[in-house]
């Protein structure tokens, strides 16, 4: 495994193994909320225009003014790291370099690691997740060894992490980093995890008809409920500190407030930014926003 921590000069299918990634591309707006219903999308930044033609995928701040996300090629057989994007200053750094492909990195509920799936190069589709130190001291290590199959993850306490186990069906499960006990809950599910404020889980559960639902899962009981069902065919999300909602559809983005809204109510319309595919998004505790597009 080659070195991690190389600095830049200058600057869809479940299994992450893909034989040729998408185009996509992550776009940065700063979000004004003047009342409930009324956002205002201002002072946009193409942040990954130095490599447009290429993979630039799974956005999460690190912290409010760093983003990390995946990054590769489009070319078959492409393999992928994990790239930082220091907001203020424009720094692009490279925080993974190896054999192995690195996807969806994801802060830790403390402040000095953070993990991500990394699909190993073995020809198996082996994919773990690991957790490296914040400040690349150390080329990181697999949380769960035995479990190889995980596809995306999303920290609920500062050691139990919700897991997408790729399979067919596809599985939400629970893990305990500590005595490494994974615990299968439900099947049929979306891709995108989100801890609410209240610290339990927003998942989707994907019905039969093209029904998709958005369900909270009560970390303390494992039992879960409705909360809305999703916009349609559409399954990334993310959730405001207010419990706020927020789901894309084409170029158009829509906000659903539990207690407060009957329907999804469309905020924002980011074609003319020529955003016309608007998947997964991340958001920070300043209301910065980023949108990934796929072309």
């Amino acid at each position: 495994m080659r070195k991690i921590l190389i600095l830049l000069t200058c600057i869809y299918s479940y299994n992450i193994a893909f034989t040729q990634l998408p185009n996509t591309n992550i776009y940065l707006f700063q979000m004004e909320q003047q009342s409930d219903s009324l956002f205002n999308f201002v002072n946009p930044k193409f942040l990954t225009e130095f490599n447009s033609d290429g993979y630039n995928n799974q956005p999460s701040f690190i912290a409010n003014d760093e983003i990390y996300f995946s990054m590769g090629s489009t070319s078959e057989e492409s393999q992928t790291d994990i790239i930082s994007i220091n907001l203020k200053t424009r720094i692009k750094t490279q925080i993974t370099l190896s054999e192995d492909s690195e996807y969806s990195p994801t802060s830790l509920l403390e402040p000095y690691y953070f993990s991500c799936v990394r699909q190993e190069a073995d020809g198996k589709n082996t994919q773990r997740l690991w957790i490296f130190p914040k400040d690349r001291s150390s080329n990181g290590k697999p949380l769960l060894p035995i479990q190889t199959n995980v596809g995306y993850h999303c920290w609920l306490k500062n050691n139990l992490v919700a897991l997408f186990i790729v399979g067919e069906p596809h599985k939400l499960a629970i893990a305990n980093t500590l005595d490494q006990s994974v615990i299968t809950l439900t099947s049929d599910i979306g891709r995108c995890f989100q801890r609410l404020p209240n610290g339990n889980l927003a998942f989707i559960h994907k019905l039969k008809n093209s029904n998709w639902i958005i369900k909270e899962l009560d970390i303390n009981t494992m039992r879960s409920k409705t909360i809305v069902s999703a916009v349609p065919q559409s399954e990334d999300f993310v959730v405001l500190p207010d419990n706020t909602f927020l789901m894309a559809h084409g170029s158009k983005l829509f906000k659903y407030k539990q207690g407060w809204d009957t329907r999804w109510l469309e905020i924002a319309d980011f074609a003319k930014y020529k955003l016309k595919n608007i998947t997964r998004m991340a958001i920070n505790q300043n209301g910065k926003i980023a949108l990934v597009n796929v072309k």
